[in-house]
């Protein structure tokens, strides 16, 4: 075989085992990395989205809307509101240590869904019920909150929009 054969077939078997490489990277990337909070849909088992800093974005259809809910702690909600250019979060907000933040679209059209009156309840790990409206906030409904201790908090969404209710339920993990 000539040298340039051989520098051939070389670089081919670097290229097969760069793309090997490369492959097991991304595929251990798309997984978690352990640590941190971990949310869960109504059925108990992970969500696949994933946001920012490994946070887990949580959605789930309901009657032609899809309702995402996102948690992140208040330092991070904000600096990613001023990046995008939106309001920045109400002095009450600010003041919380964790922020949620849900987004309706029409699973038709694909339209976000601004205009909609969004309750909440937040139910503690051990019982202790929180309940409130969520405001529109440039390009999502949101509130800041305080959690007081570790374990799955339970997100219920009550939503009307167009003439008719819908709910949701999530179960975030701290």
């Amino acid at each position: 075989m000539s040298s340039i054969g051989k520098k051939l077939g070389l670089l081919f078997l670097a290229g097969i085992f760069g793309f090997g490489f490369a492959g097991i990277a991304m595929a251990q990337h798309g997984h978690g990395h352990g640590g941190g909070s971990k949310a869960t849909q109504g059925s108990g088992s992970p969500s696949m989205g994933m946001s920012m800093k490994d946070r887990p974005v949580q959605s789930v259809s309901v009657d032609g809307f899809k309702i995402s809910l996102d948690v992140m702690d208040m330092s991070m909600h904000t600096s990613m509101q001023k990046m995008k250019g939106n309001p920045a979060p109400g002095d009450s907000d600010v003041s919380k240590s964790h922020a949620i933040m849900v987004i309706i679209q029409d699973t038709a059209s694909k339209e976000i869904i601004t205009d909609a009156k969004v309750n909440y309840t937040l139910i503690s790990p051990s019982g202790a019920k929180e309940t409130g409206k969520l405001e529109w906030s440039g390009d999502h409904y949101g509130r800041g909150f305080n959690p007081k201790e570790k374990g799955a908090y339970q997100v219920q969404l009550q939503i009307d929009s167009g003439g008719m209710e819908r709910g949701a339920k999530f179960v975030y993990e701290l």
